[in-house]
């Protein structure tokens, strides 16, 4: 099966990952690639910011292993980006 073709909840199954944090994960680095264009930064110049490889980034910003990609990493490149962030936990419903 394509990565594309496969459902959140079939990759997280077949991950062992949690599908909140898949879909959290997703969000952040779709809120990169709109941020990044915003700013009208290309890859390359993001990545040099970072101190990483350009096709780091690309690799990011495709959703290729997502689930691998650590909080850390995308909050990095927000920051790179000009956000701040917190982590805010709340007793589920």
């Amino acid at each position: 099966m394509a990565w594309k073709g496969i459902s959140i909840e079939e990759l997280a199954k077949s991950l062992g990952a949690n599908v909140t944090e898949i879909r959290e994960k997703q969000r952040l680095v779709g809120l990169i690639v709109k941020t990044r264009k915003e700013k009208k930064l290309s890859q390359a110049t993001l990545a040099r910011k970072l101190g990483i490889s350009q096709a780091r980034i690309a690799q990011i910003e495709s959703g290729v292993g997502t689930a691998k990609v650590t909080f850390d990493v995308l909050f990095n490149i927000l920051v790179a980006l000009g956000y701040d962030y917190r982590v805010v936990t709340k007793k589920a419903a």
